[in-house]
């Protein structure tokens, strides 16, 4: 075993539970599930590629015990008896490979839509939510206790398809945390007023599950630190139920942080911090949590495996629940006790594809997630394969046609490896993407594949070297509009920015408020530079929607000045002229303008070899500019093609 991480690969215990390590996979809704809320195959095989790669505990996730309660379409439910021999499947597919299995129980309150459930929306009050609306129907004491039956009758199933425990969910502004909140309980029967009545209803879920299923099997309460919204739970009274839990005879808690609410405000802190967001933001709570009750915590919020490792020295948590991060690296405990940290594929924390719970979740750098089943396998005959080009698209072909036994030769016009990756991760908030680029150049180094730097791949190169495939992931270039004045030395772009070939002038103008554009302003902005982004559009930020926000509020804390329904007529030699949206002609001054305003596909080599080699490719921006994602999706699915 490794002795860098002996705290978190050594066994624990949750009440009954033996767990072979420290490292849980928390509830994380994946949307794979049949619309009935029914077990498919592509669910087991995504929980067990996790087991497999050797986690201690998985819980699965959020499993509605109500109908009334579903999120999303294509949720997993626990809500009937159909659902067990599902469940019972799925729980031993993951116990197969030695992990042990929790299943999360969850009903949505007021956090959800008529539009899902079929049903009205119910709530302990009738309060809406800000973020889905709809006015709940307040749930009367009657419907209160059946609610409190559904959860245990859930538990029960649980029980009889074969899981080790079962987690209540408190959190994260859902029914247990709506009673739990003054801020959305104002009830005036048992299960309201002070935060002795509001604990009433998960007291009385616990008191019921405990004889339903017995003393012997594990119940976990996933509970917020604090809920992050003006009037909702605070930590004081967190600590509370955390103590009043114990009583009546919780196993672990596992401490987590917000409500929905609460992203609306992008300056405090979320239950998934983005890239652009410290790690660890929740272990504070968990450790504050753990001092005043005798049982196992489990915390989470981005932490690394280093950091898990010193949490567990310092008794700030009993166990580290990582979950992100083993979507895109589902090896990650099998790969610590190898002592080989540095070959995880690093979790980007982008909340892109992770998030997408409707369209069933991916992960931007795994292409894998929810493709388990598929996997990589040895070619029927070996190719000799040209990639032309080294940014994700192309390592990720390269890296998996490599392992599938193909002579793989990539081929960069550069002197390193990375493509845009290499700009892209040049600002310091950007060191999770830095880690994944990193990994992805060692394992194309450690694999067979032949590298060829400084290499400008020509049609007449490959006529003459007449390789079997060729992929094309040329990548893309920055767009220049047509715009008057677009040639003169007062402009640059971002990427000359970023990679040191310009200088930043002492007031910067960057034309275009996409992704590219913000991370560029933000990134001369923290160096203490004068910095203005000019957007045609309403808004910036809107290619990244799960974390736009959050760039956007960092650049106005920066200092960024923010100019929007801007269209620009022309660059001057001292800034631009623009139109407003009220058809006022404006100057914006400037002694440096940064193109920002999108990326344009190269694509001139696969044009003159299509038709010529019968197996071609094309992958990453040189389909058509993207994110990552899509890139990693194209290398992959190509890589398996070959």
């Amino acid at each position: 075993m490794s002795q860098r991480f002996e705290k978190l690969l050594s066994p624990g215990t949750i009440g009954m539970m033996k767990l072979r390590n420290r490292i849980v996979m928390p509830a994380m809704i994946r949307g794979y599930s049949m619309t009935d809320g029914t077990v498919t195959r592509r669910l087991i095989d995504h929980y067990a590629a996790r087991a497999k790669g050797g986690i201690g505990l998985a819980i699965i996730e959020a499993s509605y015990v109500h109908p009334s309660g579903k999120i999303i379409s294509q949720q997993l439910g626990i809500y009937d008896d159909k659902c067990i021999p599902g469940l019972s499947d799925l729980a031993g597919a993951v116990k197969e490979w030695g992990s042990k299995v929790a299943i999360q129980l969850h009903h949505a309150g007021r956090q959800t839509k008529t539009s899902i459930t079929g049903m009205p929306i119910v709530a302990p009050s009738s309060m809406p939510c800000a973020v889905t609306g709809g006015l709940p129907v307040e749930l009367s004491t009657n419907e209160v206790t059946d609610l409190i039956e559904a959860f245990a009758q859930a538990a029960k199933r649980a029980k009889q398809a074969g899981f080790d425990a079962v987690e209540i969910h408190g959190a994260h502004g859902y029914l247990i945390n709506q009673f739990l909140s003054p801020n959305t309980n104002r009830r005036t029967d048992k299960f309201g007023g002070d935060i002795n009545g509001r604990m009433t209803f998960l007291l009385e879920i616990m008191q019921r599950t405990k004889i339903l299923v017995g003393n012997e099997f594990p119940i976990m309460v996933r509970l917020n630190g604090e809920d992050l919204v003006e009037g909702g739970l605070e930590f004081m009274e967190c600590q509370q139920i955390a103590q009043k839990l114990q009583t009546v005879g919780v196993n672990a808690l596992h401490i987590t942080l917000g409500i929905s609410e609460a992203a609306l405000n992008p300056r405090r802190p979320r239950s998934l911090a983005s890239m652009y967001e410290p790690r660890g933001h929740i272990v504070g709570y968990a450790e504050q949590i753990k001092k005043v009750v005798n049982l196992p915590v489990i915390t989470v919020g981005s932490i690394t495996p280093e950091m898990g490792e010193e949490i567990l020295k310092q008794r700030g948590a009993d166990f580290i629940a990582i979950g992100r991060g083993l979507l895109a690296d589902p090896e990650i405990p099998n790969k610590l006790a190898r002592d080989k940290p540095e070959n995880i594929r690093q979790c980007i924390r982008c909340n892109e594809m992770c998030m997408r719970v409707e369209l069933g979740i991916r992960c931007t750098v795994n292409p894998e997630v929810g493709y388990e089943s598929y996997g990589i396998t040895p070619a029927q005959k070996g190719k000799k394969v040209f990639i032309i080009g080294g940014g994700a698209a192309g390592m990720e072909t390269a890296r998996v046609s490599s392992l599938r036994g193909h002579d793989v030769t990539l081929f960069e016009k550069n002197g390193k490896l990375g493509g845009h990756l290499t700009e892209a991760t040049v600002p310091n908030f950007k060191d999770d993407l830095r880690k994944y680029m990193d990994w992805l150049i060692r394992e194309v180094q450690k694999l067979e594949v032949k590298i060829e730097l400084n290499k400008e791949v020509t049609s007449q190169f490959i006529d003459d070297a007449k390789p079997d495939a060729i992929v094309i992931a040329t990548g893309s270039t920055t767009y220049y509009p047509d715009i008057p004045g677009i040639d003169k030395p007062i402009v640059t772009t971002a990427i000359d920015i970023l990679l040191g070939r310009a200088v930043p002038g002492n007031r910067t103008l960057i034309l275009g408020g996409g992704v590219l554009g913000c991370e560029t302003a933000l990134y001369l902005a923290e160096q203490g530079k004068s910095v203005t982004i000019a957007e045609m559009l309403s808004a910036i930020a809107i290619d990244i929607p799960m974390i736009g926000r959050i760039l956007a509020a960092k650049l106005v804390d920066n200092g960024v000045e923010i100019l929007t329904d801007l269209k620009i007529i022309e660059i001057t030699d001292n800034g631009v002229t623009a139109i407003t949206q009220d058809k006022n002609v404006v100057h914006v001054k400037a002694d440096k303008v940064v193109l920002a305003m999108g990326l344009k596909s190269q694509t001139k080599l696969y044009e003159e070899l299509r038709g010529r080699i019968y197996e071609i490719y094309l992958a990453g921006d040189s389909v058509e500019p993207r994110r990552i994602g899509e890139a990693t999706r194209d290398g992959f699915r190509i890589g398996c093609t070959i």
